[in-house]
């Protein structure tokens, strides 16, 4: 199997008609022509030199390849992109940047929410002195974060083994590194066949100054195409809404629908494991900076998992790592790995009346122009209710009118394997004196979208 590292652009396409394959081979000449003829110079150097002849020039010091020989091809190093490719003054990949969220899958099953979609629910928060920073761009209160991937992929695929991505915020240098690794959570000789992917994080200070630093990485779980999952800690069954610290944090969570069973692993000796680990309900957890402790209703039935590592001070050039396993223990098909980029997204709001789930015919009528004859990639269906009656049936009421707009979904195009589904009852109703008795029109929606 050939491999080969690139550096990716979210606009990145597999050219699959052969009579544009010379303009394109000429065209991304120019570009790398022009990219690297910014960091190095003479110009003749990048035409009649080597690659290790450029890489010395830049780093100063002997070119070594830190990726094994494929096929009698070399591979980039995974540091080969230099620091001040990622200046936050003056950026010139600004169209190759992502956020860097990702999803993970199993064979063709999901063991994150969002696979096989390349659309993602899990992200990371960082805090550095007192400000905060994400690479989820709806999360409140926080800098969005952006970095430049690097990524070993299958020749001429798009399949991903092992993922890096490089961030800065507030002078910190931040790597996300996603590599498969065997059931011992080991390296492997050939990443295509991981049991678990090592979900890494590096904090580099770059700066003069000491930093304090805390992160937090948060998990959506989805098994087979499932967003409720059983769950359990070290082989025991746990509910929604447990807190572990220190050392009460078990050595495995496990979340599990079927025969399929996913291991995240955060006590081991090749992990650095958390502070604090938190199973809860994701509409929740997905939307906090400091998770408090507080009694949270049993709004939903999707579950995810917060861990976090408390603060430290990183002085001047110190590094600090973050590091667990998400996987498959007993897998033999292999974890597969996709990345948050849906390209061309669009959205609809459709609204029912109080305590129906059945969708209106204008509603109806709405939802089939939106649809339209375009092929869509996926659909994200997620359920809301108002606030009045229990949160148990608000919940079941979110779920029928959910599968009443998948349902209408299939018969417009929409393949059932291409629908993921989020049921939120009533959490993010508006819930007081005036509205708890009667409810808002505002609050009983399903949302839609789609993106190619």
């Amino acid at each position: 199997m050939n491999r080969k590292l690139r550096l990716n652009s979210p606009l990145y396409k597999k050219k699959s008609e052969k009579k544009h394959t010379k303009k394109t081979i000429a065209l991304v000449c120019f570009c790398l022509l022009f990219v690297f003829s910014s960091f190095f110079s003479p110009l003749h150097q990048i035409v009649g030199g080597s690659f290790f002849k450029l890489y010395e020039n830049w780093k100063g010091v002997p070119y070594t390849n830190t990726y094994k020989k494929i096929d009698n091809n070399n591979l980039l190093p995974s540091n080969y992109l230099p620091k001040n490719l990622l200046s936050t003054s003056s950026n010139p990949l600004d169209d190759q940047l992502i956020d860097g969220r990702f999803t993970i899958g199993y064979g063709d099953k999901s063991i994150l929410f969002g696979y096989p979609y390349s659309f993602s629910t899990s992200h990371f928060v960082l805090q550095s002195s007192g400000k905060y920073a994400s690479n989820n761009p709806e999360l409140s209160q926080t800098k969005a974060l952006k970095g430049v991937l690097i990524s070993e992929i299958e020749e001429n695929s798009d399949i991903i083994f092992t993922s890096k991505v490089i961030y800065t915020y507030d002078n910190l240098l931040i790597t996300q590194t996603l590599e498969p690794v065997g059931a011992d959570l080991e390296d492997l000789e050939n990443t295509s066949k991981g049991n678990y992917y090592k979900i890494e994080y590096e904090i580099e200070n770059q700066s003069d100054a000491s930093r304090e630093v805390e992160f937090t990485l948060l998990l959506d779980p989805m098994i087979n195409a499932d967003d409720i999952c059983k769950l359990s800690a070290d082989g025991s069954h746990i509910g929604m809404n447990r807190k572990f610290e220190t050392n009460k944090i078990p050595l495995h969570f496990a979340f599990y629908n079927g025969d399929l069973q996913a291991h995240l692993i955060t006590k081991h000796k090749n992990t650095i494991s958390p502070d604090m680990a938190y199973i809860g309900q994701w509409a929740y957890l997905t939307n906090v900076l400091y998770l408090e402790q507080q009694k949270v209703g049993n709004y939903t039935d999707d579950s995810a998992i917060i861990l976090r590592w408390n603060t430290e001070t990183l002085q001047k050039g110190e590094v600090r790592t973050f590091r667990v396993f998400y996987g498959v223990p007993k897998g033999k098909e292999g974890i597969n790995l996709q990345h948050h980029q849906p390209e061309k997204k669009s959205q609809i709001t459709l609204y029912f009346d109080a305590n129906q789930s059945q969708l209106s015919s204008e509603e109806e009528t709405r939802l089939r122009e939106f649809i339209g004859a375009r092929r869509w990639k996926a659909a994200l269906v997620e359920g809301y209710t108002d606030a009045k009656g229990s949160q148990h049936v608000n919940l079941e009421l979110s779920k029928d009118r959910i599968n009443q707009v998948s349902y209408a979904l299939q018969m417009f195009g929409v393949k059932y394997e291409k629908i993921l589904h989020k049921s939120h009852g009533e959490f993010f109703a508006r819930n007081d004196d005036v509205t708890r008795g009667s409810g808002e029109q505002k609050d009983r929606k399903v949302v839609v979208t789609v993106w190619r």
